[in-house]
């Protein structure tokens, strides 16, 4: 039992986009200090969870909490505080093409009206030495590897100090060794920083490395609340097909006989 309060809180949160149904009365609880890993088929609504916590999507029904926050029921002016305490890991980096590394980094500093310009340009040297690539704040995203854009990315999100970090995806599209530089670089900040982490991501070797606790999301609800240990424990036919990246017989099935079985077809097909 936790004897801390949560910094994240979902209450039965539940969404749609159409006649695809997300999130079904989803309760999550998130504790400081840790680094939580969120793993599940893709399309099952990782990032969609990641999103509800910043105010980006909100949900159909159902509460969610950032400490005492209802973020769900903050306007965009009254999220901004909240946003600030947040950095987010966006899947591609999300960054701006046209600005500088030190531009690129910069930027939420400058939107929130934070520091000088001489107090930014040293946090942004900060941030870069923490994520190894102090030395790069003139070059272009065009001009880095996609690695080095993970890593100017994650820095800009470091930038304004926050309390909580929401990677997504961060290793999607990565080599194995540039995925496993992310992986330490997580490591590191959690060592260096001692923040909260949420990271979601299919990469299993990703998940079992940076996680202290690992969930799974399917089918709209979480199926799976174990550790990086117990993992292959854990007595479940989906989790199992899962981790050990198998097919169900139903896919097989689908690929022998061209046709897209009920069970897919019901679910709209993931």
């Amino acid at each position: 039992m936790e004897t801390t309060q949560p910094i994240i809180r979902f209450e039965r949160i539940s969404k749609s986009f159409g006649p695809l149904v997300v999130l079904k009365d989803v309760d999550l609880s998130i504790y400081p200090g840790r680094t939580t890993v969120i793993i599940g088929p893709s399309g099952c609504g990782k990032s969609v969870l990641l999103k509800h916590m910043v105010g980006l999507i909100r949900p159909d029904s159902g509460k969610v909490f950032f400490h005492d926050n209802q973020v769900n029921a903050l306007s965009e002016r009254k999220l901004t505080p909240v946003r600030r305490r947040i950095g987010f890991l966006f899947q591609g980096g999300a960054l701006f093409d046209s600005m500088t590394v030190e531009q690129n980094i910069c930027f939420p500093l400058i939107e929130h009206d934070i520091g000088t310009q001489q107090s930014r340009q040293d946090r942004c040297r900060e941030v870069l030495a923490l994520v190894g690539l102090d030395g790069m704040q003139r070059r272009f995203p065009e001009e880095l590897s996609g690695g080095q854009k993970k890593r100017v990315a994650l820095a800009r999100a470091m930038a304004m100090d926050p309390e909580l970090l929401l990677y997504d995806e961060p290793t999607t599209g990565l080599d194995p060794v540039r995925s496993d530089l992310i992986n330490e670089l997580i490591l590191k900040l959690q060592d260096v920083l001692h923040r909260t982490a949420i990271v979601v991501t299919h990469d299993m070797n990703s998940a079992r490395k940076v996680g202290d606790r690992i969930l799974m999301l399917d089918g709209g609800r979480f199926i799976l609340d174990t550790t990086p240990e117990c993992l292959d424990k854990v007595d479940d036919e989906v989790v199992q097909r899962f981790i050990e990246g198998k097919a169900s017989r139903e896919e097989l099935d689908e690929l022998r006989t061209g046709r897209l079985s009920r069970s897919a077809d019901a679910s709209g097909g993931r």
